[in-house]
């Protein structure tokens, strides 16, 4: 028998899949108040025999810590192990991230601001890993603010070993971000890679060992290349981490990788048109009502929509600013 039961936990949903008698639960569930009972009364007794989390981050794994209590193996990319214990977002990505926003060529008063949110991402790092729940958010995704406690995973993905699921590394979202496919199905546990009507922004975060020229992660390079594997394995049906599952999965691949494509081709023109530009100033040209209020999740879809034109050889930098690569090259001539 081989059936999926979704299971609603505030703005996430995990899966419960049986395979031919062998139980998995995609992602631990997120750790709000209640989130545990609420578990318990979903999967009626029926206990997995592992669970898989598709990352690290803490609405995907926050009860990593209660499954393992239970005797329930929590599996995750090693590369996402560092997020489950504590040890990042560490003290020298705090500061790389400051040191971005120095850089990016940000207004003194922006620039002043962001800092600030640095700060506080910091602080709220520390609050979820304590041993209260804070209140709930203001966009009311939970019920309250969700914890984070540490654990170590159980096994890596490699050790997951469930006849009728593969796991498949697809870094971007995170260094470790994975998705399961049920190949004789065509059922795919999408955890964030793809989610029904929303593009997910590319984060500026650390590589956690995952290799690259600094101390960042080029996500939306590897976030594409993982779009595009999951464009040829066709599913049938898609299982989201957020929402409900869908059908006509290749349209809504194709959908990102449109969103993507566009993004590209307007920074290309802007840097043809203009010039170089900072980091800053390019997100001033592309979103000039949204940037100062939304720094972060602009200033990061620059950066990666940067990072793909980097790896495609359109788009170079010297350290401050971007252009064009045939520009660039023909100044230096």
């Amino acid at each position: 028998m081989r059936d999926v039961t979704a299971v609603s936990l505030g703005d996430n949903t995990v899966y419960l899949v049986t395979l031919d008698g062998a139980r998995v639960l995609i992602d631990t569930g997120p750790d709000f108040r209640g989130a545990d009972a609420l578990l318990e009364e979903a999967l009626r007794g029926r206990l997995p025999d592992v669970v898989i989390a598709t990352h690290g981050h803490l609405d995907h794994a926050g009860l990593g810590a209660w499954w393992q209590a239970r005797g329930v193996p929590v599996a995750m990319h090693r590369l996402d192990w560092p997020l489950a214990t504590g040890e990042e977002p560490s003290g020298e990505e705090f500061a790389a991230l400051e040191r971005f926003v120095q850089d990016c060529g940000a207004p003194a008063d922006v620039a002043l601001e962001a800092l600030a949110g640095v700060e506080a991402r910091r602080r709220w790092s520390a609050e979820a890993r304590g041993g209260d729940y804070r209140p709930a958010g203001r966009d009311r995704r939970w019920p309250t603010g969700l914890r984070y406690v540490p654990f170590t995973p159980a096994k890596g993905l490699e050790d997951a070993m469930v006849p009728g699921l593969e796991l498949l590394h697809l870094p971007g979202h995170t260094p470790g971000n994975a998705v399961a496919w049920v190949p004789s199905e065509g059922w795919l546990f999408s955890g964030d890679q793809l989610l029904p009507g929303l593009t997910p922004t590319p984060a500026l975060q650390g590589h956690h060992g995952a290799g690259g020229p600094d101390w960042r992660l080029r996500s939306l390079p590897l976030f594409i290349d993982g779009l595009q594997r999951i464009r040829g394995l066709a599913p049938a049906r898609c299982f989201p981490g957020h929402g409900e599952p869908f059908g006509d999965v290749t349209a809504a691949v194709d959908a990102n990788l449109a969103q993507a494509e566009q993004r590209a081709e307007r920074a290309l023109d802007i840097l043809r048109a203009a010039g170089p530009r900072t980091v800053y100033e390019l997100a001033e040209a592309l979103y000039p009502r949204a940037v100062r209020r939304r720094f972060w999740q602009i200033v990061a879809t620059v950066q990666g929509v940067l990072d793909l034109l980097e790896a495609r050889g359109q788009a170079v930098s010297d350290g401050v600013r971007w252009e064009v690569a045939q520009a660039a090259s023909a100044a230096r001539s």
